[in-house]
């Protein structure tokens, strides 16, 4: 297996678990400190292995990967501790900003996959930068819309790469 398109695909995966576990406690399905728990490790596990692809020559992932990293530890915080999600919100405009760049850089190198899943996710950090810094009630439509990116953007996407299905990167599979 490629190790660059592997990285890639076990980050995919552990973060769609995150986004499908934000969304069902959204809808209030699950407990908020113990997906809180579960944001924090995978957050932890997703900056060691983004660490790794800067090993690889693959800094641009790692700081793609670290925005998502901070999300979590963030999330953590919130859904632990209770802290204000305001500071989350505002975080999530920077990280809109990050996602809609990397979109165009993506889409720029032919990458197109990449830079769809990149802005489906500046839609959602978007709306929950409405939600948690400006107080609007969009709770629904954004547990909504992390379950349905959880499938499209990460967890299909990830589990392509992990049983090299899908070699986008254009690495020999081995």
């Amino acid at each position: 297996m490629v190790p660059i398109e592997a990285l890639l695909g076990y980050v995919l995966l552990l973060v769609g678990f995150v986004f499908f576990a934000n969304g069902m406690t959204l809808l209030g399905k699950t407990g908020a400190k113990e997906v809180g728990v579960l944001n924090l490790a995978i957050g932890i596990l997703i900056a060691i292995a983004a660490w790794k692809l800067h090993d690889l020559g693959l800094t641009a992932a790692t700081a793609l990967i670290s925005v998502f990293a901070l999300i979590y530890v963030l999330v953590y915080a919130v859904f632990v501790h209770g802290h204000d999600a305001k500071g989350l919100g505002w975080y999530c405009l920077f990280a809109c900003i990050v996602f809609l760049w990397y979109g165009y850089h993506f889409h720029g190198l032919g990458l197109a996959y990449f830079a769809y899943f990149c802005w489906a996710w500046a839609l959602l950090v978007l709306l929950c930068f409405f939600a948690f810094a400006q107080g609007k009630d969009l709770g629904k439509p954004i547990a909504y819309l992390f379950i349905i990116e959880a499938f499209l953007t990460l967890l299909i996407p990830g589990m392509l790469l992990l049983t090299e299905k899908w070699n986008p990167l254009g690495g020999v599979p081995g």
